[in-house]
């Protein structure tokens, strides 16, 4: 799902709606108030978040699993300590890539889940990529597996989203189901520099 986020994110700069460079802020102005460690304005811009570079917290807690949608996930992040300068360093971080995601829905004035519906599944053919599946998709979910520690047997485990909720956040960073054929459709759109079958996602 992330590359798919950068990608959404992408469009919307190919149409002039925003910049990599714009403040967080900008869209989501609960952000304006966000400090860095060292005290002064965290001044987060969009490719702070898309690459990592962000330090922003990540929100904890009953509340994180009790939320229904990404704005509902935007106090909790900014409730959390930041982790270091904005653009000092690398760190890899869930809300960051969510909040890049609530921004396309500022933007688009879509949810996240529909702007992705409407704006790059349905024209790259993607019939089987969704954060929500229907029963007869859930039929076919892959069942994962992990290693038991004391017997070194697999053992199916339990996903780790509940895949039949259909009131959770449409994520950025997680929880989209698709099939190998779907994604790859996304993936030869990517190398055909942002085209696929005549249809225009991305500039190149």
């Amino acid at each position: 799902i992330k590359p798919v986020t950068g990608a959404a994110v992408l469009m919307l700069q190919d149409e002039g709606k925003l910049q990599l460079s714009d403040p967080i802020a900008k869209y989501l102005p609960e952000f304006a108030a966000l400090k860095a460690p060292s005290g002064q304005p965290a001044h987060l811009t969009l490719t702070h978040v898309l690459t990592h570079t962000s330090g922003l917290g990540e929100g904890a807690g009953p509340a994180m699993q009790d939320a229904k949608t990404l704005a509902d996930l935007v106090p909790l992040w900014l409730a959390a300590p930041m982790q270091f300068e904005p653009g000092s360093q690398w760190k890899y971080c869930q809300s960051g890539i969510n909040a890049a995601a609530r921004v396309v829905e500022v933007v688009s004035g879509l949810s996240f889940d529909a702007f992705l519906e409407q704006r790059v599944f349905q024209p790259l053919g993607m019939t089987d990529t969704t954060f929500y599946p229907s029963e007869a998709q859930l039929q076919r979910l892959a069942t994962g597996y992990a290693k038991n520690k004391d017997t070194g047997e697999l053992e199916p485990v339990p996903a780790r989203l509940a895949v039949t909720r259909r009131d959770r956040p449409p994520l950025g960073n997680g929880g989209l189901f698709s099939t190998a054929p779907d994604y790859l459709r996304f993936c030869q759109m990517l190398l055909n520099g942002g085209e696929l079958d005549g249809t225009r996602v991305l500039s190149p």
